[in-house]
């Protein structure tokens, strides 16, 4: 059981800013924990954004209310993803042969490509949480929306090779197998169960995963960290996008 408590605190440490000061241990059973409690940290994440709507949402003006969520949606993942958004950005923009692009992947300074895209990533947010916010539920879709991306980036991870041994991608392939995905889904199963569009949401995001991993392959011959924080926000958004499809044509 120590394990799992360890396993549980660390994927909330490394995929949020939530301060929790334990000391966990890294062994191989409670990392084989914290992949698991992927989705569960993206459960944290959205708990939180749905108590915020709950209270303000009769409150505040809509463009208001939209803001305040998405910045807490950012302060929570410590914008820790959308650092990978700008590295990758950075990077493709560049245009140069993989050698450049995986060079550019490791340069901490963000040049114009990143701050385009982080712009247009949050600019696109949210204009689709702002006109999302009467649909019925949707405080349901704000807790998750970041479960289904945090476990995409397991399946971003599973399922593409990593280009460089030592990196953060290749560290937490090494104790990712079939297994924790089958167990990480399990966080998933209540939402899909009720809810017939939470089960196409998580249909489509395997072809984002897709998608993005074939693209990251075809950029950078692999994968690393930068891609898998990428997948995250981009996931993010994509589902965001979806459900607004599915709003458009009067689906939810």
């Amino acid at each position: 059981m120590k394990q799992v408590f360890y396993g549980g605190i660390l994927a909330l440490q490394f995929l949020t800013r939530i301060p929790l000061r334990i000391e966990c241990g890294m062994d191989e059973k409670t990392l084989k924990w914290a992949l698991r409690f992927f989705p569960g940290s993206g459960l944290v994440i959205g708990a939180c954004m749905f108590v915020l709507f709950q209270l303000l949402n009769d409150i505040l003006p809509a463009s208001m209310l939209s803001l305040l969520l998405i910045s807490v949606w950012v302060y929570l993942s410590g914008g820790l993803h959308l650092d990978g958004v700008m590295d990758v950005a950075d990077a493709a923009g560049s245009n140069g042969d993989v050698e450049k692009k995986r060079e550019i992947l490791k340069d901490s300074r963000a040049g114009s490509f990143a701050v385009l895209a982080v712009i247009f990533l949050l600019g696109w947010k949210w204009i689709f949480v702002h006109n999302l916010l009467p649909i019925d539920h949707f405080g349901i879709y704000l807790i998750v929306i970041p479960m289904l991306s945090r476990f995409q980036v397991l399946m971003h991870l599973y399922g593409f090779k990593a280009f460089q041994t030592g990196g953060m991608a290749s560290f937490w392939k090494q104790h990712l197998s079939m297994k924790e995905l089958i167990i990480a889904a399990c966080w998933l199963l209540p939402f899909m169960v009720f809810n017939w569009i939470f089960c196409m949401m998580f249909l489509l995001q395997i072809l984002f995963c897709f998608l993005f991993g074939r693209w990251s392959e075809k950029q950078f011959q692999g994968i690393n960290g930068d891609t898998a924080g990428a997948s995250i926000e981009g996931a993010e958004i994509w589902n965001l996008g979806v459900l607004f499809s599915f709003f458009l044509f009067g689906m939810v």
